[in-house]
């Protein structure tokens, strides 16, 4: 029994497939043909057809660099910006820093015999009644130097140093006693540490001291460092505790200086 063929006709040798590449091949050919044989005549024919190809890519290429350049221009623009945010945010901080040193050491070129010192940590962050600062060894620092805040006005000693830093006990720590006077009077007392900054101090009941008097610590030259905010007479005693409240807050000390004078 014979097999049956199929004679299926590929579909991409199809009548319309095949006449339409016979149409353009032909186009090509007597394309090429026309430039071969009249080179001229097909510079003339073709020339309105470069013109309009090299305007339009002339102008195409043109807004395309346009485009290119508006998004680097945005970029450089969104760049700026940010920096100009940048180097506001460290004005400030300058500033701040600026305005801290000034009053610290004030406006004039002053006479400040020590090393201005950043606070690392304070109480609340440190040991109770102690700074930890950023002066140490390397800076020159050593056991037993002042340190001072505002206005050249002492809180403490250096207790620790190391290389990079040290650790600063205040006068306020307590159990700390420093010598000190009051009143116009200069009446010696002896200041006792009581924490947060505070100090207290007892002296005889005929004493004339009264609320607002100035507390100050012996040296060269002496400073104040508070004043008197209250007076409990205790019945029965003859000792009067005065309270005394310092000028500087411990809490947000920025910087102090460093010294190398010690108390008396």
């Amino acid at each position: 029994m014979k097999k049956k063929f199929s004679h299926k006709r590929s579909a991409f040798l199809t009548p319309r497939v095949f006449s339409g590449g016979s149409i353009v091949l032909a186009i090509v050919i007597l394309f090429a043909l026309f430039r071969l044989v009249a080179p001229g005549a097909f510079l003339t024919v073709m020339t309105p057809l470069f013109s309009i190809s090299s305007f339009t890519y002339k102008h195409t290429s043109s807004f395309l660099v346009s485009v290119s350049r508006s998004q680097d221009l945005h970029n450089k623009n969104s760049s700026l910006i940010i920096q100009n945010k940048v180097l506001l945010n460290r004005n400030r901080a300058l500033l701040a820093r600026v305005n801290t040193l000034t009053k610290l050491i004030g406006t004039t070129t002053p006479s400040v015999y020590g090393i201005v010192a950043n606070v690392l940590a304070r109480p609340m962050q440190s040991p109770y009644d102690t700074l930890i600062v950023d002066a140490g060894t390397k800076s020159g620092s050593s056991v037993g130097d002042v340190v001072t805040a505002t206005g050249g006005i002492p809180i403490g000693t250096i207790k620790d140093v190391y290389a990079l830093s040290a650790r600063v006990l205040l006068f306020s720590s307590p159990g700390i006693k420093t010598t000190a006077w009051v009143g116009t009077s200069h009446n010696p007392i002896t200041l006792d540490g009581t924490g947060a900054g505070t100090f207290t101090a007892s002296v005889p009941h005929q004493t004339k001291i009264t609320v607002g008097d100035l507390v100050f610590v012996p040296g060269s030259p002496s400073f104040a460092i508070g004043s008197v905010v209250g007076i409990d007479a205790v019945p029965g005693i003859v000792m009067e505790i005065l309270r005394v409240r310092p000028f500087v807050n411990i809490f947000s000390l920025p910087v102090v200086v460093v010294t190398h004078r010690t108390m008396p």
